[in-house]
This record gives C-alpha cells, sequence and structure tokens, in this order.
C-alpha cells in the first residue's frame, strides 16, 4: 500500500514549537479515535527534531514483558543497553538522560497502561513531580480510547490532573485535506470517496487500494465477508470499553435511517426515549461519531441527532441491515441496493462539504459575494420546510441562505423558487442574501432568475477551483 503523510501540518507544528520552545518539562496528552493517524504524527515529528527521543508502544502484555520491551527500544533507537527491572529503575534513566540534553519520550496507546501496569501511571506523577517538570523533557502520552484519554488528564481522581501541559486531540480529516490523497481523480469522485469513507486517513487509504473505482472498495472493504472494514464499528467499541453492544448499534441504525430525533429513535429501537440521552452522549463523547444539532435560527427544542462521521453514517445505513444477507454471500444483491441509493445519500454528506467551503472562505469573498456569517447550517421547522444553508451576522444584520443539489440534472428556476418562499419562515430581520450549489449546473431560466436577484451560483468546477486556491492558501 501507498504510505505517504498527508497534511496534519498544523498538529506537526504545534509539537515542534513544543519542543523548539521548551524551558521546562512538557506533558502532552494527544488522543483521538482509533485509526485517525496519531502514530504518523508522532512518528513524523521523531524524525523532524533533533534530539535524543524514545517511542514506545504499550501492548497488552506482562508487566514483565512491557519493562523488557522498553529496554529493547533503547537498545534498539538510541544505541543504549541499560537493564532495569522496575519502573523506578526506567525512570531514573530517563531522568539521568535529559541531564544531558532535550529528551522525548512518546508513549503510544498510554490508556493500557491502566490494565496492565497502572503503577507506570502513578510512578510517572511522582517523577514528574520531583523531577521532570524541571527539565527539558516532552512526554507524549498517546492514546486511541477518547474515555481513558480523558479520564487520565482530566479527571481529579486521575494521578496526571493539572499535571497535563498540553492537550491536542486529533480529528479526522477534513474534506479539503482528503482532496489531497485524492489528486488523479474528478472532483465528483472525491465528493463520493469523502461520502462513504468520511475523513478517517486507515479508510481513505485503504480505499484508495481497494480497487479501481469506488464501487469496488465499497465491496471489497466492506460487503465482502472479511474485508477489512466489514466489521470495523465494532472494533471502535471495544476500544472504549463498550458492552452493550447491541442498543449502540440499534441506535445508530436508527439515525442512518433518518430517525434523529429521540421519540422517532424510541419507535424503531424499542429503547425507552428517557435512556436514550445517556447512550447518545456516550457516542458523542467517548466515540466522537454522534452530535446532536439545533436549526440555525430556528428552535433549538426541534433539534437532531446525527451520524457526525461519514464512514459510520454509510456503514450503519447500507452494511449493518445487511449483515445477515451478506455473511450468506449475497454480496451481489447488497450491492446492487447500495449502489441504486448512493447518489441520494451522498447528496447529504454534500451539504458538509460547502458548508466547509464556507468556513473557509468565512471573511472572503465568494464570486464577488462577501462570506462574513458567525454560524452556518441547516434551519428546519415542524411542517417540513428545511434550508441547506443559512448562514447569519447578526452584527452586520445580513443572512445567507442557500440549496445545494446533488442530481443528475441541471438544477431548474423551482428550486431557487422554494427557496425564496422558504426564506421569508425564517426568524430574522435583516438582509437576504442567497447563494446556490448544483453539481450540474442550472438550467438557463434558473440562470436568468438567480442573476435578477443577485444571488450567486455555484457548479462543480466552481467548487473545485474554490478549494484549489483555498488549499493552496493554506486556509
Amino acid at each position: 500500500m501507498e504510505k505517504r503523510f498527508y497534511d496534519r501540518q498544523l498538529e506537526l507544528k504545534q509539537l515542534v514549537e513544543k519542543f523548539e520552545s521548551m524551558k521546562g518539562g512538557e506533558l502532552v496528552v494527544m488522543y483521538g479515535r482509533r485509526r485517525v493517524g496519531k502514530t504518523e504524527i508522532i512518528k513524523r515529528f521523531l524524525e523532524t527534531i533533533e534530539a535524543k527521543k524514545l517511542y514506545y508502544y504499550v501492548d497488552l502484555v506482562e508487566r514483565s514483558v512491557l519493562i523488557s520491551g522498553v529496554q529493547n527500544e533503547i537498545e534498539k533507537q538510541i544505541g543504549e543497553a541499560p537493564r532495569f527491572d522496575t519502573w523506578d529503575d526506567f525512570f531514573a534513566y530517563i531522568i539521568k538522560e535529559s541531564e544531558k540534553g532535550k529528551f522525548v519520550l512518546a508513549v503510544d496507546e498510554f490508556q493500557r497502561f491502566l490494565q496492565v501496569s497502572p503503577d507506570f501511571i502513578t510512578k510517572l506523577q511522582r517523577y514528574w513531580d520531583e523531577s521532570l517538570k524541571y527539565r527539558k523533557i516532552m512526554i507524549l502520552i498517546v492514546g486511541s480510547s477518547i474515555g481513558m484519554m480523558e479520564k487520565i488528564g482530566k479527571s481529579y481522581a486521575s494521578p496526571l490532573y493539572g499535571r497535563v501541559t498540553s492537550r491536542i486531540k486529533i480529528s479526522p480529516f477534513r474534506y479539503v485535506d482528503m482532496r489531497e490523497m485524492f489528486r488523479n481523480i474528478n472532483e465528483e469522485e472525491r465528493v463520493r470517496y469523502f461520502a462513504v469513507f468520511g475523513g478517517t486517513p486507515y479508510y481513505l487509504a485503504e480505499a484508495k487500494n481497494g480497487g479501481e473505482s469506488i464501487e469496488q472498495s465499497i465491496v471489497n472493504l466492506m460487503l465482502l465477508k472479511g474485508g477489512k472494514l466489514f466489521d470495523e464499528p465494532a472494533a471502535l467499541m471495544e476500544s472504549e470499553k463498550i458492552r452493550t453492544h447491541a442498543r449502540y448499534n440499534s441506535i445508530l441504525q436508527a439515525i442512518s435511517a433518518g430517525k434523529e430525533i429521540t421519540r422517532e429513535m424510541e419507535d424503531f429501537t424499542n429503547i425507552k426515549s428517557t435512556t436514550l440521552p445517556a447512550y447518545l452522549q456516550r457516542m458523542e463523547l467517548l466515540l466522537d461519531i454522534v452530535h446532536r444539532k439545533n436549526p440555525v435560527l430556528g428552535k433549538e427544542r426541534l433539534g437532531r441527532y446525527t451520524i457526525s462521521d461519514n464512514f459510520y453514517r454509510f456503514w450503519y445505513k447500507f452494511v449493518f441491515p445487511n449483515k445477515s444477507d451478506l455473511n450468506m454471500g449475497k454480496t451481489s444483491e447488497v450491492k446492487s441496493w447500495v449502489m441504486g441509493n448512493l447518489n441520494a445519500y451522498i447528496a447529504r454528506a454534500f451539504e458538509g462539504v460547502v458548508h466547509e467551503l464556507l468556513h473557509l472562505y468565512n471573511g472572503k469573498q465568494i464570486k464577488g459575494l462577501e462570506i462574513d456569517f458567525e454560524e452556518v447550517g441547516n434551519w428546519w421547522d415542524r411542517k417540513s420546510n428545511e434550508i441547506d444553508i443559512v448562514a447569519y451576522n447578526r452584527k452586520k444584520s445580513t443572512v445567507m441562505l442557500g440549496e445545494v443539489k446533488w442530481t443528475n440534472e441541471k438544477t431548474d428556476v423551482d428550486v431557487f423558487d422554494d427557496l425564496i418562499r422558504k426564506s421569508k419562515l425564517v426568524n430574522f430581520r435583516g438582509i437576504d442574501k442567497f447563494i446556490m450549489v448544483s453539481k450540474n449546473g442550472f438550467t438557463k431560466r434558473c440562470i436568468e432568475k438567480m442573476e435578477q436577484m443577485h444571488c450567486v451560483y455555484l457548479d462543480l468546477p466552481d467548487i473545485e477551483k474554490l478549494f484549489d486556491d483555498a488549499h493552496e492558501k493554506g486556509q
């Protein structure tokens, strides 16, 4: 598989700057969902700096094996052969080395110490307080269990509470970053890959190498039993020690099927709506795949829960409900159903891509239209009226409203007319500005009407150029 380091320049810069300006100890926590590329960032950082450094990956093994493993890594990476039997001996070695100059210790999957050797964490606390915080040493604590890493650094009961000097969360790629992995395909295909595989580097790398087309990658990775991503969500839940998989799976399937409020989820899953918020909160805080969103300039009580990660939204919509058929080898039948519904599924992900573009250009202009907002999102009401783009600025008394279409036909004037109608339902007093986005452009009469109303309109080539420009400028 092609192995490249994509993006992550911001995170890498943060680490390098902390290292170069280090006057005392730095205890840095880096965390994020599994597969987002934390280890690659750490390895690139260690390759970048000039210092004595040690990278150690914590396996689920006995304490004595861990200690001997550390010794082996010191010998391989530093070229020294210290011998020690306890963590006290290890920290004595680290302290001695830090007296000679800057030293970096990176511990990957740190949360596993809670299972296999919790005394390492209490020893770290002791030696940090007594010595390490006064020395030019950077200790990088890296973990893929969001819940565990939150407890290690933030919980009052944690030995490291109040000692962490910096916290870096690694999130999946944005669309503007993901595009760099797929330079050799057109913009429509990039959107399709992002809609299906999301922004997780590992999933994207597998998709890129999983077949000659996105359809083939979907089959090879997710629809074939034994595919690398066939059971990926279960592995995520295991990493967070979530036991009641059935309930979480049912809730995520409900949301992916459009049941986005607790009453609808209860009807779909038979889980009482009074208990649903606890599960939803856990999926938001620990799994980082669900979030609640409210209608922009709408009523908060109309808020909905959505699956924020495209890969998990796709998996729970298309793979999970068909697990029985897939296990029986009915791959072709499921593939036909998936491909028949794929375009409609991508439409929603395309809205997210357009929202991201607006964020990139906030404070700038798109085709002469000033983009300047405090918040951007969707709007909806109880009567099934929805607007894809609502971005407001109260100080300037402006609101921008728009529609986003992912269809194989040109968008006609009726869509724009309906946007004008719905704009009058939004509770905002100020100047209305309009923007229309369509994958395949617009009909002549739609363009004429939009130009009369000074509406900015974008097709996919426009979107491609705007993202290219934003990337070149490092936005």
